[in-house]
């Protein structure tokens, strides 16, 4: 998960900086729709993780 994590930080950094430079306008939307599909990915998991975990505790 911290790597995920880690790529995801890197991704909204990406994302900040692309939105400050003109020149890469065309760019930003595909970054946005990685870096959602991203936090779903990494929402998922992270639920599936806390399921996995309430099971073991049973």
């Amino acid at each position: 998960m911290c790597h995920l994590a880690d790529a995801i930080a890197l991704l909204r950094v990406s994302q900040r900086s692309l939105h400050h430079l003109e020149v890469a306008y065309e760019e930003e939307p595909f970054l946005r729709k990685g870096l959602a599909a991203s936090d779903d990915v990494y929402t998922e998991i992270d639920m599936a993780s806390i399921a996995l975990h309430k099971q073991g505790q049973r």
